[in-house]
């Protein structure tokens, strides 16, 4: 049945049509019939679909050309064009390139299923076969479709392209003429253009297909796809702050996870910069974005690091500790206690940054309900976390901190992880010292700029850091020597052991200390009755419990550790002896801090 009017509609597709009657064709002539197509484009599934029947004919000739683009999509002529005539080919040329680079794109998007590799193998045995030949108009734009029967068969002419859109599922409309005159002139017209075309080489498209390649090569590619955005020319800050080559690296990364999740989480160990890297961001967003930046962070350190930073490289931006945070007003404080902290509107601030952040990983915390609160708003703000120890009881403190700025629990879906929580639930069902990497590094490289110090001896070893004085300096970090002396404490100081234990936490509940902790406890002193704060109570069990921490930790810790409680100690009498009591509001961030540095600079404050 000779096929008049196709439209993909109902099952009235073009390669049902075209099936059809070259298997009428086959069944009725004594000779094979040859086929002429030409097209605007190409896929491996519209050949599938007709080719039961095309791999029987005689020859096929398959002409591709680049389709004129609709005016919305026409590229607007630039001033150092060329014109007329040169114009058109400029046009053409690059529509032509756009040809092939489709054909290659589409290719890569390919599923690889046993089902998809059969489809192209038979695509390439085809195309090998001899039976076709492959052209490609390039004089002008190619706008008509045809399917043309030799012999005088008739034609098959239309809007539908030899892809599987244009045969099966795109709305087309496809007419058949079998008389003499028309289907000379379309075969005519056909042959015309054919004699102008090059040859083109479409099985050298799909046949990478089916190449061998290295596996380090294939991991190489695997990096490509997932950072090739890094690898690109890389806008360095302007050197008002001076960084070394692995904090711009890092800044960098974190501008991108800010521009994808609107938080980052800065991981970097101690020592590497994370002050740096925050400052940077806090210039650009200032002086650079016109945005209002506040930073969160313990009283000490936001009256000492942080001020002395600020001062140094002249940042201007807002700065309240935990407590004020917890405490503000506008962000549903109420009681004893609350204030205005914060100067502006919180929905004022474009970035807010955490310093020691994870102080926030409990979620249910009064700062942490505050830190929700003031993340509200739109358009969203950006957060940066900055914690050397994001983990400190469990996974489940990671999970929180990012569950901040990590909108949604199918947040990375797209990256194959349907929930954040159940990947995490898998994890800590892990043995933590059995943890695989695939369980949560995807997570980590989404959200997180971590480097630790043998990272960047190894991948940076000719970095160099700005001294004060300018002088450009190699980044050098110390390698410790552990030297092993043996001996028994006993021996050396008799008795110590239980002089420490009755110091700092007898054995015998009912024993008070010999080391009262008086100064952190002024509520216990009152003259009116009353009960001791209970949150004082909970700071002297915590600085007992870091002084043990620094006993176990070594001799030289515990020392320092003693030498600035007693400075501080000293400065709180100071200040007794004038009638003033030190307010406490700076040893309560002892909680807030779980690393050795932070809280050494916070004990260094004293009062």
């Amino acid at each position: 049945m000779k096929p008049e009017f196709v439209d993909n509609r109902d099952g009235n597709t073009l390669a049902q049509a075209i099936l059809e009657y070259l298997r009428e064709l086959r069944e009725t002539r004594r000779n094979p019939v040859d086929v002429s197509i030409a097209s605007g484009y190409f896929d491996p599934a519209g050949f599938a679909a007709v080719a039961e029947e095309l791999g029987r004919v005689g020859k096929v000739r398959l002409l591709l050309g680049a389709e004129p683009l609709p005016p919305r999509s026409r590229r607007r002529r630039e001033f150092d064009d060329p014109r007329g005539e040169r114009y058109d080919a400029l046009l053409i040329r690059r529509a032509l390139q756009d040809l092939s680079r489709g054909l290659r794109d589409d290719r890569d998007l390919l599923g690889f299923t046993p089902e998809t590799d059969a489809c192209l193998q038979r695509l390439l045995d085809f195309l090998d076969s001899g039976k076709i030949e492959v052209r490609r108009y390039e004089r002008r734009f190619l706008h008509g479709k045809a399917f043309i029967f030799s012999g005088g068969d008739g034609v098959l002419v239309g809007s539908s392209n030899f892809t599987a859109g244009g045969l099966i599922s795109n709305l087309e409309l496809d007419l058949g003429r079998y008389d003499a005159t028309p289907v000379a002139q379309v075969q005519q017209w056909f042959d015309d253009l054919w004699s102008e075309a090059a040859s083109y080489d479409l099985a050298a498209i799909y046949a990478v297909r089916f190449q061998e390649y290295s596996p380090y090569l294939i991991y190489l590619r695997f990096l490509w796809e997932l950072y090739h955005r890094e690898l690109e020319e890389e806008t360095r800050p302007d050197g008002t702050i001076p960084l070394t080559t692995f904090q711009n690296d890092g800044i960098f990364r974190a501008k991108r996870i800010l521009q994808q999740y609107h938080g980052v989480l800065v991981a970097d160990g101690v020592g590497l910069g994370k002050t740096f890297i925050a400052g940077e961001l806090m210039r650009e967003a200032v002086h650079d974005h016109r945005q209002r930046v506040l930073l969160i962070s313990p009283a000490a350190l936001r009256d000492g690091t942080w001020a002395r930073f600020a001062d140094r490289f002249q940042l201007h931006f807002e700065s309240i500790s935990y407590e004020q945070l917890a405490r503000e007003t506008a962000l549903g404080a109420q009681g004893n206690g609350a204030g205005t902290y914060l100067s502006h509107d919180p929905d004022d601030y474009g970035l807010i940054i955490i310093d020691e952040a994870q102080a926030f990983r409990n979620p249910s915390a009064q700062r942490s309900e505050a830190l929700k609160r003031l993340l509200q708003g739109d358009p969203p703000k950006d957060l940066v976390l900055l914690s050397a120890t994001p983990v400190n009881n469990g996974l489940w403190d990671l999970y929180y901190l990012l569950c901040y700025f990590i909108g949604h629990d199918a947040a990375f879906a797209s990256r194959g992880i349907r929930s954040l929580r159940d990947r995490f639930k898998q994890a800590t069902a892990e043995d933590p010292f059995e943890l695989r990497p695939d369980v949560l590094f995807d997570i980590f490289d989404l959200v997180c700029v971590r480097r630790t110090r043998h990272f960047v001896r190894r991948y940076y070893p000719n970095d160099v850091i700005q001294k004060p004085d300018g002088t450009m300096v190699p980044v050098r970090f110390p390698t410790p020597h552990a030297l092993r002396v043996t001996y028994k404490f006993d021996e050396v100081l008799p008795g110590f052991f239980d002089e420490l234990r009755d110091a700092i936490a007898p054995e015998d509940e009912h024993t008070p200390p010999t080391l009262t902790m008086a100064r952190y406890a002024p509520s216990r002193y009152r003259h009116s009755d009353g009960e001791e704060e209970q949150y004082e109570t909970q700071l002297v069990g915590l600085l007992r419990s870091a002084l043990l921490k620094r006993f176990e930790s070594s001799s030289y810790a515990f020392a320092r550790t003693l030498r600035t409680m007693i400075a501080a100690h000293e400065r709180f009498l100071n200040l007794l002896h004038q009638g003033v009591v030190a307010s406490p509001d700076v040893l309560r961030e002892v909680e807030e801090v779980d690393n050795d540095e932070a809280l050494a600079r916070i004990m260094h404050k004293g009062s």
